[in-house]
């Protein structure tokens, strides 16, 4: 399975809005199920110079993204990570190359300290998967998001740039 990671055009928001919509998915996102193919174009025609986006690639399809927002002024030396994948490629090794690819870019070009994420009580699969990529346990949201008439518990990680500044605080 060839998988290519690209950076993110204007074109691929109804791919990343079919994926963003797929009940599998949308547990996990703070989309709402009425999200428009519109409202995610605007959003990529909009990305600062500070925000940076992938989508995964399979036979000419887009099966995920990645996305991650680089601090301003004092938090310039961290980042705030984001990702989807289509629900039929779940565990198939999407999600690991979208990170691989989103954590290159916040190492070795960025030069970021930290990066953090959130992720659903939910959804113990993904947070293993960010555990595996060296992401830890900051804390809890008591009832971050609202889902399904309930409120859900979200938690916060962080990783630290192996061989950072604050890879041993």
């Amino acid at each position: 399975m060839e998988v290519n990671i690209r950076p993110v055009q204007i074109n691929d928001a109804s791919a990343i809005h079919r994926i963003c919509t797929q009940e599998a998915v949308l547990q996990y996102m703070v989309f709402l199920p009425s999200m428009r193919v519109d409202a995610v174009e605007n959003r990529l025609r909009n990305l600062g110079d500070n925000q940076f986006e992938f989508v995964a690639e399979l036979n000419g399809n887009v099966v995920g993204f990645v996305g991650l927002t680089q601090g301003r002024g004092r938090f310039s030396h961290s980042g705030e990570l984001f990702i989807g994948v289509d629900s039929e490629y779940h565990k198939k090794g999407i999600g690991k190359a979208l990170l691989t690819k989103a954590l290159d870019l916040a190492d070795n070009w960025l030069m970021l300290e930290r990066v953090g994420l959130g992720v659903l009580v939910t959804n113990p699969v993904a947070q293993a998967l960010y555990e595996k990529f060296g992401f830890t346990v900051e804390g809890k949201k008591k009832g971050s998001i609202k889902a399904h008439g309930r409120f859900i518990d979200e938690i916060k990680m962080s990783r630290f740039r192996p061989n950072g500044l604050l890879a041993n605080t």
